[in-house]
């Protein structure tokens, strides 16, 4: 059956005779994984550069029953995002984001608010003329509230240290290592505050907005049983 899904990329891993699997976060069928044939010819019409870590693009996918790879027609641009594809910064974020979602995200499972909320996100990264330093931190704090794992409680002078692992505010650091430090706890409950398109304007410290992009990576691996990312580390050397 043939079907058109607008769609974000996720990843690419290419394969023998110029073909390649493609994850794609869909807005009707949600994580949906891909073959793409002939994305390096000239004349396909999956070319690889319309494949980019979070391209929004338009799919035309043939779904065949009993199939575990849904081959990939034809693609086209949905939304042009030059503003990330020619930007070593944005494009850094892109890469750990698609990453990221990809270890999150279960296959088949959809959620059109949740996929808007992505989108609009890449828009938003694509767009803004602001420096983007801080911009997967609190993408990652809004995540959190879309997956039901918004941090409870608030920073206070009598509660300064954020519990990973319970996901609280305490008045002293538990007895495992699984904590923010004071700094990055305020850092955090501010953060829950803020909206997407506010990304810029806190103003993290440099060695805050490294160890809360490792507590955040951290507070997924515990809640979710997710695996380590590698793509955090480029980040760290980019901010």
């Amino acid at each position: 059956m043939h079907n058109t899904t607008e769609a974000i990329v996720l990843q690419l891993y290419p394969y023998k005779d110029n073909g390649a699997v493609v994850k794609l976060y869909s807005k009707n069928k949600g994580i949906i994984s891909c073959w793409a044939s002939s994305i390096h010819k000239r004349t396909s019409k999956t070319k690889v550069n319309l494949l980019q870590p979070l391209a929004i693009i338009k799919a035309e996918i043939n779904d065949k029953e009993n199939s575990s790879l849904i081959q990939l027609k034809e693609i086209e641009t949905s939304v042009h995002t030059p503003g990330i594809s020619l930007n070593i910064e944005k494009s850094t974020i892109a890469i750990f984001l698609s990453e990221l979602l990809l270890k999150l995200l279960k296959e088949s499972s959809t959620d059109e608010s949740f996929y808007e909320f992505i989108r609009d996100s890449i828009i938003l990264l694509n767009e803004t003329p602001e420096k983007c330093a801080n911009f997967h931190i609190l993408f990652m704090v809004v995540l959190s509230d879309h997956l039901g794992l918004l941090p409870a409680g608030n920073f206070s002078p009598a509660t300064q240290y954020f519990n990973l692992k319970d996901g609280i505010y305490e008045a002293t650091s538990p007895m495992h290592p699984h904590f923010l430090a004071p700094a990055e706890s305020e850092w955090l409950s501010k953060l829950s505050s803020f909206k997407m398109e506010d990304f810029y304007k806190p103003s993290i410290p440099a060695p805050s907005r490294k160890l809360l992009l490792r507590g955040l990576l951290e507070y997924f691996e515990l809640h979710l049983a997710i695996t380590p990312l590698k793509s955090h580390l480029v980040l760290e050397e980019v901010f």
